[in-house]
């Protein structure tokens, strides 16, 4: 149960911070203090947070912003750009999650949700040249008997070319 939500959103910080929560600002959720704080989910927070910054709002009309400090939230607005960037550091903070043993912070219609939301937008405005043959895809790895799920590794990163 450790991507569970810790307390729910909306809870008070002080009542979070009791149950043992820390907040995570790429889902807008209380999790457990220890998920968030683990050094590689840190990277991913701190990626997410330069990439900003970010501006939310309580009415669709972007005229009353949200407190960047406000952490009882049940819904805001954001933008088109926030919400790309917040579905493909959601997707990597699932994926690191898995790899770490830990229970995914998303359910799988949020995966669902941000990988359709990308396609729609790339082809919303569709880079030069879109059908044109330019990536040469090799299976990886290509020896699959090699391939062992374990982590960490000896390389920096999540994928180990020791495998």
């Amino acid at each position: 149960m450790s991507g569970y939500l810790c307390a729910p959103n909306g809870a008070r910080p002080e009542v979070a911070h009791e149950r043992g929560c820390a907040w995570d600002p790429i889902s807008f959720h209380w999790y457990r203090r220890e998920l968030v704080e683990d050094p590689d989910n840190q990277k991913l927070i701190r990626g997410f947070l330069d990439a900003g910054p970010w501006h939310r709002f309580y009415d669709a009309e972007g005229t009353v912003e949200v407190d960047p400090a406000n952490r009882v939230l049940t819904t805001l607005w954001l933008t088109k750009r926030e919400h790309v960037v917040h579905c493909m550091y959601t997707l990597r903070q699932t994926h690191l999650w898995l790899t770490k043993g830990f229970d995914p912070p998303f359910n799988y219609s949020h995966t669902i949700h941000c990988t359709s939301y990308l396609v729609n937008i790339i082809l919303e405005s569709p880079v030069p040249e879109m059908d044109k043959l330019t990536v040469h895809a090799v299976p990886y790895p290509s020896e699959w008997q090699l391939v062992k799920p374990k982590y960490p590794c000896d390389e920096e990163g999540l994928s180990c070319v020791s495998w």
